[in-house]
């Protein structure tokens, strides 16, 4: 594969890592911890790691040995990636949590017509 090609091909790959990351974010650990987080943190780390699973590739497709110090590299790196994403995203699970109170109890108002109070 000439390297035009390649260079669209991890192109088409980073996207469509963009798109099953956050997809997959969303359906693991639910959409409440996740609209609490911060919108740099999603970013940074969605973009983080589709970066990594591209460098991956890319040394895979370099040399012909699988296991390479580099690949080996990249490969802990995306492993690290979603552990601080399910880290950070556990935190703030637990604080979704903690902001929902035990009390459901609704106060409402009712007024009557021709009654006090009404204008």
């Amino acid at each position: 594969m000439t390297v035009k090609w390649l260079r669209l091909a991890y192109v088409g790959e980073f996207l469509l890592a963009l798109v099953a990351i956050f997809t997959a974010w969303s359906e693991i650990a639910g959409q409440g911890p996740l609209d609490l987080m911060h919108w740099a943190w999603k970013f940074g780390l969605g973009i983080a790691l589709a970066l990594a699973i591209v460098a991956y590739t890319d040394s895979l497709v370099r040399h012909d040995a699988i296991w390479t110090m580099r690949s080996s590299r990249w490969l802990a790196m995306i492993v690290l990636l979603v552990l601080v994403m399910g880290a950070l995203t556990f935190y703030y699970a637990l604080q979704d949590e903690a902001g929902e109170s035990d009390d459901t109890s609704t106060i409402s108002f009712h007024m009557e017509r021709g009654g006090a109070g009404w204008f």
